[in-house]
């Protein structure tokens, strides 16, 4: 089993999330990130990429503007 901890979103403390449970992850106000496990949700502090990464065992993207992504056609 594998836990990953995140500070609760707006309360005192830690929760322990195992990712394999997720069911699915939704941007919330402020600097918060909602998890959902079924119908459970938790509020957790961090961006919506910081915790997807976490989540994923991925690289946390770094601050500063989104990098910019090549188009897929082609020009001539």
């Amino acid at each position: 089993m594998k836990l990953i901890v995140f500070r609760k979103g707006g309360e005192a403390g830690e929760v322990a999330i195992n990712p394999e449970h997720v069911s699915h992850v939704r941007t919330a106000s402020g600097p918060f990130t909602d998890i959902y496990i079924g119908e459970q949700r938790v509020a957790v502090e961090g961006s919506f990429a910081q915790v997807i990464a976490r989540l994923t065992g991925g690289v946390e993207p770094a601050a500063g503007p989104p990098p910019q992504v090549k188009s897929w056609i082609a020009t001539r």
